[in-house]
């Protein structure tokens, strides 16, 4: 059956290197023809990575890394960047911290350009935000959110930070995958 053919008797496109990769024990299909179809990919290895299969940064070598992992601490998460047209996608999302004394709360607005998928659900995706713990640092200022500490782009949110600082923030979103046309994954992390 040829590459197309495939193709054509699946929902999704199928590339049939990736069974050739390093990992004999993956039956994992990789995707690599739009940003729905990574997602999907990412996904489905996150998944397995969770399961305990044990067995250059692009989208394929960071599945390949998350399902051939054999350390300790096994990485668990494929983080990634999404594009709108030619501008990277800037997520944003609000939880709660207790402040001052333990009986208040406060809203806190985290904004990020790096997110993790959760689910899929037909064209719609449930990203969580992740963010690094160096961040938010002194989080209990409320002018701790001004101008000067505005993200503006993802290499200013990620250069030099320390990848043990990746951290999840509970917060998700659901957001529309026609909406985008590109995604770059960075290399797979365990997050704790």
């Amino acid at each position: 059956m040829s590459y197309s053919q495939k193709s054509n008797a699946q929902d999704t496109y199928f590339h049939e290197d990736y069974q050739k990769h390093k990992c004999p024990d993956s039956r994992s299909r990789h995707y690599e023809h739009c940003v729905e179809d990574v997602l999907e990919a990412i996904l489905e290895a996150q998944k397995k990575a969770k399961k305990d299969h044990g067995c250059d940064t692009s989208c394929k070598k960071s599945i390949e890394d998350l399902l051939c992992e054999k350390k300790k601490h096994k990485k668990n998460t494929i983080p990634f960047i999404l594009y709108c047209g030619c501008e990277p996608f800037k997520g944003t999302g609000v939880t709660t911290y207790h402040c001052h004394s333990k009986k208040k709360k406060a809203f806190k607005c985290i904004e990020t350009y790096v997110f993790k998928i959760i689910d899929l659900d037909y064209k719609c995706a449930t990203l969580e935000l992740l963010t690094f713990k160096s961040d938010h640092k002194g989080d209990d200022s409320h002018h701790h959110h001004d101008n000067k500490c505005a993200l503006s782009s993802p290499c200013k949110q990620i250069d030099h930070k320390s990848v043990e600082d990746l951290m999840d923030t509970g917060i998700c979103i659901t957001v529309d995958l026609s909406c985008f046309c590109a995604i770059t994954c960075l290399p797979a992390v365990h997050l704790y």
